[in-house]
């Protein structure tokens, strides 16, 4: 069994993301991830996405678009998803599934290692999960928030499960949640005072389009170094683990 936490180098933003107030870094990253990894999936393989919307995505990532054969199960029958369950008592059987995604969903659920445990339970052997949750991020209800967890947490619960091959990425360092908070501020004033005005909304979201190109780039480059503050913050976590 092997567990590696990485000091995560995601992709450069592209411009009209980078401009654009309603697109957070939290969300790049995880697009970024979901889009490097989905690559190790086998075209054909059968893969849940727990959580997640068959409708009304958000972000740029559209699993969709792969050459895969995909089945959404989520609690809220509002993204249409084929199943509605509960992601701690997964109603299908042992073994289903040959990949599991599973993104911005733990947050939300009161005990997340019973759906880690659960996610195991219905993947083949040698199946794939792709998780994503978040960490220095802003409370929000969908329906409830219940919690936030470190590297250490993943990394023992992961083990505990049985999972292997784990490698779990830190998504953005210090700059990056710096600059996600500035960005919740400014996008939650947008409609109000000065900020409705056009010409300095556009001068806002361009200055707002360089922090995010350089908070990536700073954090990249604190990625090589070994410790130091930088270090202690992170948006959330990448993870991809192998069922043994």
């Amino acid at each position: 069994m092997s567990v590696e936490i990485r000091r995560g180098k995601p992709r450069q933003i592209a411009k009209a993301q980078a401009r654009d107030l309603g697109y957070s870094l939290r969300r790049h990253f995880v697009d970024d991830f979901h889009a490097r990894h989905v690559e190790d999936l086998k075209s054909g393989w059968l893969v849940l996405d727990l959580g997640g919307n068959r409708i009304g995505k958000r972000g740029l990532f559209d699993i969709d678009k792969y050459p895969l054969e995909v089945v959404y199960a989520n609690l809220s029958t509002a993204k249409l998803p084929h199943v509605q369950a509960d992601a701690g008592s997964l109603p299908f059987p042992d073994e289903r599934f040959d990949a599991v995604v599973c993104s911005e969903l733990l947050e939300h659920v009161p005990n997340p290692v019973k759906v880690v445990t659960e996610i195991h339970r219905v993947l083949k052997k040698d199946g794939h999960v792709l998780i994503c949750a978040p960490f220095m991020n802003r409370i929000h209800g969908d329906p409830e928030d219940y919690g936030r967890y470190t590297d250490s947490f993943w990394k023992r619960a992961l083990e505990a499960t049985g999972f292997t091959d784990v490698c779990i990425e830190k998504q953005g360092l210090y700059w990056s949640v710096l600059v996600d908070m500035i960005r919740d501020l400014v996008y939650a004033r947008a409609g109000y005072g000065l900020l409705q005005m056009p010409w300095l909304r556009h001068f806002v979201a361009a200055a707002m389009g360089v922090a995010k190109t350089k908070a990536i780039q700073w954090d990249n480059m604190a990625a090589s170094r070994e410790n130091g503050l930088v270090h202690c913050f992170t948006t959330g976590f990448g993870i991809k683990a192998v069922k043994s």
